[in-house]
């Protein structure tokens, strides 16, 4: 079997009267090979979760199996904005939009997550709390609580 794994990954930051932000965040990827069947889960692509697509389960958006466990797909399409305000010194409330999937073909639909957080920047670094809902019932979406640490570009 001969395989190529390929993914880029694009974030921005745009600050505006030093209490406004957006953030954005664009990834992409593919799978080129002569046998895709034969390619190991960790060479494929899954979406959803606290760093990818809110409002669905960690690595829940993919191709599925006949038994509904997700496989991973061939391609990775995520994009995200964000909007914080900083109302505080050490605290930013956030609203965003996430849109994405790991698909086998590059026409199947994408799942979009919607929701609101809570910034608290702490001496170890950046701590976010979402609460996102995911806007497409098909692909298992629905109301989720998300945390997550560390840097936010």
């Amino acid at each position: 079997m001969d395989v190529l794994h390929a993914s880029a990954l694009a974030k921005g930051l745009y600050t505006i009267f030093d209490n406004h932000r957006f953030l954005g965040r664009l990834q992409a990827g593919g799978v080129a090979t002569n046998s895709f069947e034969d390619v190991p889960p960790s060479l494929r692509f899954f979406a959803g979760g606290d760093q990818s697509v809110r409002g669905y389960g960690y690595e829940t958006l993919s191709p599925e199996n006949e038994n509904g466990v997700p496989v991973g797909g061939r391609f990775l399409l995520v994009g995200s904005v964000e909007y914080q305000y900083q109302f505080a010194d050490q605290w930013r409330a956030a609203l965003f939009v996430d849109h994405g999937n790991a698909v086998n073909d590059l026409f199947d639909p994408l799942a979009t997550g919607a929701g609101i957080g809570l910034r608290w920047i702490s001496p170890v670094g950046p701590l976010r709390l979402d609460v996102a809902k995911g806007l497409n019932p098909e692909f298992g979406g629905g109301w989720r609580i998300h945390f997550s640490m560390g840097p936010e570009l």
